[in-house]
């Protein structure tokens, strides 16, 4: 069960990780939407921001929850 949770909790940081990432590019965007007064990048850029986090956040939260069902059963 160790190597489970091991491998559920990775795949989930590696969600997070994609996540931040979307994120970043998306405040880039944001930033160079302002610059270039691009209303329609600006709000693609906040819109990545948003997105970005919401599936860090979500991700480690959905990984945290399953190894704690799996170390929950017993046998």
């Amino acid at each position: 069960m160790e190597v489970v949770t091991k491998i559920i909790t990775v795949m989930g940081a590696l969600v997070a990780i994609g996540g931040l990432g979307w994120a970043f590019v998306g405040a880039i965007e944001f930033f160079q939407g302002k610059k270039n007064q691009n209303p329609q990048q600006t709000d693609n850029g906040m819109a990545g921001m948003v997105y970005g986090g919401g599936l860090a956040v979500v991700a480690s939260g959905i990984a945290a929850a399953i190894v704690a069902a799996i170390n929950s059963i017993q046998f």
